[in-house]
């Protein structure tokens, strides 16, 4: 409502990481189908140890819910749609709707704009685009258990560091990344300056769940620093040429 002349953004909390090119989730946005206007991974994989499905006391998207940490959002679509919803029987701008919908289930909301999201998305699930838990990774993936099989698979594309785990000691794993990065001089060597320091941090967080799975933390990061090598070395093969 605000971004009138925007087409598309990217909301992400501030406790968000890339671990990545922030280039590459843009790409969801072209695989929308005709009635999806927003982008979020699920705030759960298992739906019996989830927060939602325990203790949600208004409706939410799914089995498990949707986590608003990362969003995509393509606002054109969405300024242009009127939503199905719980107070009247035609649909609703979003500008009309989100007041009288936060009036209405203001008491039984805890996580605030998250919870209202997944109130319209319950109504609306045609408009919804689910992306892979490795998107929006957060401790819940992994300090009951690895539960996040793209992580395992491709590694962790966004880490979000939700409930101040990079400044306790709880999680010490996203700690110990968040840290990294945070030293990180970004004129130095990728790999002499953080993966190596961080190879070692994780040794100490081995006691840990999160901690014993510590490559669904670096494959991204060794991905990154292989395309960096290779855009800026080039090797042209030939008699004496190599630059």
């Amino acid at each position: 409502v605000i971004l009138k002349d925007v087409d598309s953004l990217l909301y992400v909390d501030t406790d968000v990481l890339f671990l990545r090119p922030v280039d590459d989730i843009w790409k969801f946005l072209r695989q929308f189908n005709s009635t999806q206007l927003a982008a979020m991974a699920p705030e759960h994989e298992i739906p019996k140890i989830g927060w939602y499905s325990r203790f949600a006391r208004h409706p939410f998207y799914g089995s498990a819910g949707v986590n608003s940490g990362v969003m995509l959002m393509n606002l054109t679509r969405i300024r242009s749609t009127h939503f199905k919803n719980s107070m009247i029987s035609t649909g609703l701008a979003w500008k009309d709707m989100l007041y009288p919908l936060y009036q209405k289930y203001k008491n039984a909301i805890t996580w605030g704009d998250q919870d209202l999201l997944n109130i319209i998305f319950y109504f609306n699930p045609e408009c919804l685009y689910v992306f892979p838990c490795q998107w929006n990774y957060r401790p819940d993936h992994c300090m009951y258990g690895s539960n996040c099989k793209e992580a395992e698979g491709e590694g962790v594309s966004v880490l979000h560091g939700n409930r101040g785990v990079y400044h306790d000691d709880k999680q010490p794993t996203f700690k110990a990344l968040y840290e990294a990065i945070r030293d990180f001089p970004f004129q130095d060597n990728l790999f002499q300056s953080m993966y190596y320091p961080l190879q070692l941090k994780f040794l100490e967080t081995v006691h840990t769940l999160c901690g014993r799975i510590p490559q669904v933390f670096l494959k991204q990061i060794e991905k990154t620093m292989k395309k960096a090598y290779e855009k800026h070395i080039i090797i042209h093969i030939g008699p004496n040429q190599m630059h």
